[in-house]
């Protein structure tokens, strides 16, 4: 059974031990929070050696004035950018950002997302959790019809020119949780049934889902914390901000090798 989520203490300066730390907590855990023991001097170079050393990095970058088209930069940027208007991009924003997968619309996801914080928020701006097993069990045992309909209806999410058409909900035969969603990605030409499925999925989570179960992330400046993307949503709670980068994180995705 995979566990929820644990806190990983790295050295800063073993890169290679560290990445076996993550590289194993990641394997039994759906969320990894990293902790670092000792300043580092250069964030990029030692998080840039850590993902290579734990897997396989992608370059997940994309452009937000182009619909998200990519890059092909390894890092996406996410910090507070008072001229960049709120509802342009989430990644810009100081709201709080509802509950998603970053790959619902990735044709060739990699499975594992990592953050690390350059800057902290002033206040708020925790990245915030559901467990993919939690969250079939709260829908089993409070909204048997709408889950499902999650595991029967596949939604089409979609950007720039990549799309995922799936349900909402997989489960596999060795119980693992498959989750895929992403409120304001949902392709707008799809059948009316998966738009409402679409809006009455976002509506639980947001509403309806127990708020005990949902774990709050804080990152310092050097942390990081990485999770399955497929296995859990996340999101971010509002946070306070009036400058430039006062919450600054960088994300990047990877393949993790499975356990030989």
């Amino acid at each position: 059974m995979r566990n929820f989520t644990t806190t990983v203490s790295m050295s800063g300066v073993d890169t290679d031990a560290d990445a076996d730390a993550a590289r194993e907590a990641i394997r039994s855990h759906e969320v990894v929070h990293l902790q670092v023991a000792n300043p580092l001097d250069d964030l990029r170079r030692y998080y840039d050696a850590l993902v290579e050393a734990i897997g396989e990095p992608a370059n997940i970058d994309e452009d937000f004035r182009r619909g998200g088209a990519p890059t092909g930069e390894r890092w996406l940027e996410i910090r507070y950018d008072p001229d960049i208007p709120d509802d342009e991009a989430f990644r810009y924003s100081k709201n709080a950002q509802p509950f998603h997968t970053d790959e619902s619309y990735v044709s060739s996801a990699v499975g594992v997302i990592l953050f690390y914080c350059v800057s902290a928020a002033p206040a708020g701006g925790e990245t915030v959790f559901i467990s993919g097993r939690q969250l079939v069990e709260e829908l089993q045992a409070a909204r048997p019809e709408l889950f499902e309909q999650l595991l029967t209806t596949p939604v089409t999410y979609r950007k720039a020119d990549d799309f995922k058409h799936r349900p909402i909900i997989e489960i596999a035969d060795d119980g693992t949780v498959d989750l895929n969603f992403n409120y304001f990605c949902a392709d707008p030409d799809q059948a009316p049934e998966a738009l409402a499925l679409n809006q009455a999925f976002h509506d639980y989570v947001e509403r309806d889902y127990p708020r005990e179960l949902v774990l709050e992330v804080s990152l310092e400046p050097g942390e990081s914390v990485m999770w399955h993307d497929d296995r859990t949503l996340h999101g971010r709670n509002s946070f306070t901000a009036s400058e430039w980068g006062d919450r600054f994180i960088w994300k990047t995705g990877l393949i993790v090798p499975v356990a030989a």
